[in-house]
């Protein structure tokens, strides 16, 4: 009996050791999961803490894609709304391989829980209501983008760069876009002169963006006398005789990408100072209504620029 006992003691040993090495390592694993290096973000919905490094981001929101990629932060899950198209040309080249996470309105919870996110990046607007369910998943900051106007864009800018703890980047950002604002500023001069924009529909109907949408606010800063001022709502629906009452000098018709030109349309209107002095423009709905980043108006600098440099034209005639 007392040499069968010998003989099993190595044997025991040896198992127990593995035993303390395995508990040592699950033990080292656990402390490095818990000791991730994190930082506080207030946001528009409390405060997170938030991975210093976030390595699995998920954005809910077109305009928080767009400029967490510029900043450098590249999210696995993007709230797309079934349609990659929406995502600027530019993004997409970024973040080519990204999960969809459904539509910005209702996000799929269970693939968002799937890929397993280390941060959450939401719309305070369209994602209150499920916010509770968010950050059990994750820690989730959230921001205003979808009702966001021009100013709030720049904050939004400022806060996500805090929260992807990329604040250099979303500074270069930002001075990047006041050289452009000074850049477009010189393409014009102080004018009476108005300019609406407006998306068209069937029935002579129009969906006017008011002076707290991001586009118009946006050249509210320029100086541009924008038509139709609204501190409580980013658009009006209004009829061909609304719009005539407004009369404005400049029309930016915006379009989505599967509509048809409504040029032709409006020339029927030749009420319409803007169409009878071929003042307006049409643009992309995407560009100019949806995209709500600084990002967006570099992209319609050509554009604007025209846009601007006409208006200058006619003002010094």
């Amino acid at each position: 009996m007392y040499i069968t006992s010998f003989k099993t003691k190595p044997v025991l040993v040896a198992a127990l050791f593995s035993l303390f090495l395995a508990g040592c390592s699950a033990g080292q694993e656990n402390t490095n999961s818990e000791n991730v290096a994190t930082h506080s973000v207030t946001h528009e919905l409390g405060t997170a803490e938030v991975p210093d490094k976030a390595e699995r981001v998920v954005t809910l929101e077109l305009g928080l894609t767009e400029t967490a990629a510029a900043l450098g932060v590249i999210p696995i899950g993007v709230a797309d709304d079934d349609k990659p198209e929406r995502i600027a040309e530019d993004t997409m080249k970024l973040i080519d391989g990204y999960t969809s996470v459904g539509t910005r309105a209702q996000p799929n919870l269970e693939v968002i829980r799937s890929l397993n996110p280390d941060l959450i990046i939401a719309d305070v607007d369209r994602h209150e209501s499920i916010y509770e369910e968010l950050q059990k998943i994750a820690p989730t900051v959230a921001l205003k983008d979808d009702a966001a106007n021009y100013e709030t864009v720049v904050e939004t800018t400022t806060k996500l760069g805090e929260a992807l703890n990329k604040e250099s980047e979303a500074e270069k950002l930002i001075t990047q876009h006041n050289q452009l604002s000074e850049e477009l500023k010189s393409k014009m001069e102080v004018t009476d002169k108005t300019v609406l924009q407006a998306g068209y529909s069937e029935g002579n109907v129009f969906s006017v963006s008011t002076s707290s949408a991001f586009t118009p606010g946006f050249l509210t800063t320029l100086g541009v006398n924008y038509a139709l001022q609204d501190d409580t709502a980013t658009t009006q629906e209004l009829t061909i005789e609304q719009l005539l009452k407004i009369n404005p000098d400049t029309l930016i018709v915006t379009i989505t990408e599967d509509a048809p030109s409504v040029l032709e349309t409006l020339k029927e209107e030749n009420k319409l100072t803007a169409v009878s002095s071929k003042q307006v423009y049409e643009v992309g709905h995407n560009d100019w209504s949806r995209r709500r980043t600084l990002l967006a108006i570099e992209d319609n600098k050509e554009k604007l620029t025209e846009i601007l440099q006409n208006m200058k034209t006619e003002n010094a005639e």
